[in-house]
């Protein structure tokens, strides 16, 4: 099976008045986590249009695209240009989860929620022949989720490569943040096992590491102790 995965530029990344630094920070992990469910003989690519163009020539079997509500109209583009070329087109994230009915006009499936359970149970139905048109999770926990295909991110186009996020959600409930309709109705933060944490660490290439939303950036010494080495929200 042939896969291509995107993350969609947000609108003011492809802007002249703001810094393209910005926007290649850090790899997309979502989407390396997801191919990390695939089986060896599929042909995938992470296509991360923050830091380079989009090719749309192409023609893959099935179109992942990871929508937030900054590159919603975007995402809706580059999904009906696949469609319309035959694909079979995936959308989720915070934007389709808190929009569903709008995402839906757009996708062959949607996926509401976080995807360590809805994603695998969907290969299992496509691959059956008989996928559905809305995947909703309902189990939050990380304790099987693979390593992030990390061989599929270009490594040399972002500031730091090696991030590493090892929760979802917040522990906080604010009323204005729109990603609470992420876990509606579940658990909003959670975390993956230690053990697993630092496999993936040890698994990285370099010294350096960061963490992504959970609380500190670490830095790996000589003597193989981890330190904190800076403070990030």
């Amino acid at each position: 099976m042939n896969i291509k995965m995107i993350l969609p530029a947000l609108t003011e990344a492809k802007s002249p008045f703001w810094r393209p630094i910005k926007y290649s920070l850090f790899p997309p992990l979502g989407l390396a986590t997801l191919a990390g469910y695939l089986d060896p003989d599929d042909e995938v690519s992470i296509c991360d249009e923050h830091v380079e163009n989009i090719n749309t020539n192409d023609r893959p079997e099935l179109v992942v695209i990871q929508v937030y509500i900054t590159s919603a109209s975007r995402a809706y583009e580059l999904a009906d240009h696949y469609r319309a070329r035959g694909s079979y087109v995936c959308l989720g994230g915070l934007h389709v989860t808190s929009l569903p009915d709008e995402a839906a006009r757009y996708a062959d499936s949607i996926f509401l929620g976080p995807g360590e359970d809805t994603w695998p149970a969907f290969l299992a139905d496509y691959r059956a022949g008989s996928p559905r048109s809305v995947y909703r999770s309902g189990t939050r926990t990380l304790a099987q989720l693979p390593f992030p295909r990390r061989d599929l991110l270009k490594r040399r186009l972002y500031l730091v490569p090696n991030s590493i996020a090892v929760s979802r959600g917040c522990p906080n409930n604010c009323s204005f943040c729109y990603k609470t309709s992420f876990f509606k109705g579940g658990r909003s933060y959670y975390r993956q096992p230690v053990d697993r944490t630092l496999q993936e660490i040890e698994s990285l290439p370099g010294r350096h590491l960061y963490f992504l939303g959970s609380g500190a950036g670490f830095r790996r010494s000589r003597s193989g102790f981890i330190d904190i080495v800076d403070k990030i929200c």
